[in-house]
């Protein structure tokens, strides 16, 4: 009877010890989970709430307008730290109605702690400008004047990487980077002509900046065959507006991966500048948002295509 009683503890015991082990395992996940990146177009003043230091509590980034220029700052419980670039790079951006400041916050190191990434404009020129937390503030660690940036491997077990790089000529050339002891290095990737939808973008942005005219000659090969009817009456609509259209700026992104860490879904976001044709004094922005998935009957050209895409 005694040999008894004591089983049925050892029994309590392994039952205790297999709760707890679970109990372990799922903080373990909710720590490591990845903070879900954030993209926002800016126009005016705006708050952006995250775990910018990593003291596990967020904090409030504030992008101020101050006339034509931006000024942008996180508020911890006690301290205010102004985001500022570096004395040889372009101010942060400036102001203009028809190109919204960007701003993603994107967890490249796996830190648990987002970069920051600015895109913006000055003089009517594109900047980039990416931040990290190091050492107690924010560096300004890397600026250029590309127009195009993306993020690829964000949603897999591979080494994060950011593309930048510039839409010119009908054609987009990047450069690849990887984050290592607080540096973005570069790397050499050899990115083919439909690497995350390229060819289908430059494609697309030349249909837009040929609108309206172009819309009889809608080129069929870079859209899906299963796109939603809304995402053609964002076309229809650029048509109807009678503008001129220049594209700014854009950023892509791995919306989705499948098992094997392949890219299934990118989304494309892309500001253009709309000057009306017949009054050139009324210019607006027009942001899209488009949609690609891979296209298994096309190897060689556009085989990610679009089968989504809708107007802000």
């Amino acid at each position: 009877m005694k040999f008894r009683v004591i089983f049925l503890k050892k029994k309590f015991i392994y039952f205790l010890i297999l709760a707890l082990v679970l109990f372990i395992l799922l903080i373990i996940l909710m720590i490591s989970k990845k903070p879900s990146p954030t993209f926002s177009n800016i126009n005016d003043d705006k708050t952006i709430k995250a775990d910018f230091n990593g003291d596990g509590k967020d904090e409030l980034m504030s992008v101020k307008r101050d006339g034509d220029k931006y000024s942008i700052e996180v508020k911890t419980k006690d301290k205010s730290y102004a985001i500022e670039t570096d004395k040889n790079a372009p101010p942060i951006g400036s102001h203009s109605p028809y190109w919204p400041m960007r701003v993603t916050l994107m967890d490249v190191s796996r830190d648990k702690i987002p970069e920051i990434f600015i895109q913006s404009s000055n003089n009517e020129n594109s900047v980039q400008h990416f931040f990290i937390w190091n050492d107690g503030k924010f560096e300004n660690i890397f600026s250029n004047s590309n127009n195009i940036l993306g993020f690829i491997d964000c949603k897999n077990n591979k080494t994060p990487k950011v593309i930048s790089g510039k839409l010119q000529n009908d054609n987009i050339l990047l450069s690849n980077y990887m984050f290592l002891n607080y540096k973005f290095k570069n790397y050499n990737y050899d990115s083919n002509n439909i690497f995350m939808g390229k060819d289908t973008v430059c494609t697309f942005v030349k249909f837009i900046q040929g609108l309206p005219h172009s819309q009889a000659y809608m080129p069929k090969d870079i859209f899906s065959p299963d796109i939603v009817t809304s995402g053609l009456s964002a076309v229809n609509k650029l048509a109807s507006e009678n503008n001129t259209y220049v594209f700014q700026d854009g950023l892509f992104v791995e919306n989705k991966c499948n098992k094997d860490g392949d890219v299934s879904e990118v989304l494309w976001t892309l500001n253009f500048r709309g000057t009306s044709n017949t009054d050139s004094s009324i210019v607006k922005n027009y942001t899209l948002n488009l949609l690609l998935t891979p296209d298994t009957d096309s190897k060689e050209n556009y085989y990610f295509k679009i089968y989504s895409m809708y107007l802000k």
